[in-house]
């Protein structure tokens, strides 16, 4: 399932840590039109490159788009500034 919302957590030392929600489930109302908008030209491209063997590729790597989306879910990212001990985490649910 494609993770709805990137939480971003700033924490620094000795001071209150800032949470921001970002709606994600927007964004894939976007995507999704896009991805639908695409869809019939990488059909025509994959069937007029299968001839020479690159249609296949063509029709799988937009199916793969699908499998990337629903692999983020889960991502957690932990980044540590080296200034003040600075640690920004961002995740996906």
């Amino acid at each position: 399932m494609i993770p709805l919302w990137l939480w971003i957590r700033v924490e620094e030392k000795g001071k209150r840590g800032l949470v921001l929600p970002v709606p994600l489930f927007l964004v894939w109302l976007l995507v999704a039109a896009l991805l639908l908008l695409l869809l019939p030209l990488a059909l025509l491209a994959g069937l007029l490159l299968w001839p020479w063997g690159w249609g296949k590729a063509i029709v799988l790597s937009y199916v793969q788009i699908f499998v990337l989306l629903g692999a983020l879910s889960g991502l957690q990212l932990d980044i540590a500034s080296r200034e003040k001990g600075k640690l920004t985490r961002v995740w996906m649910k």
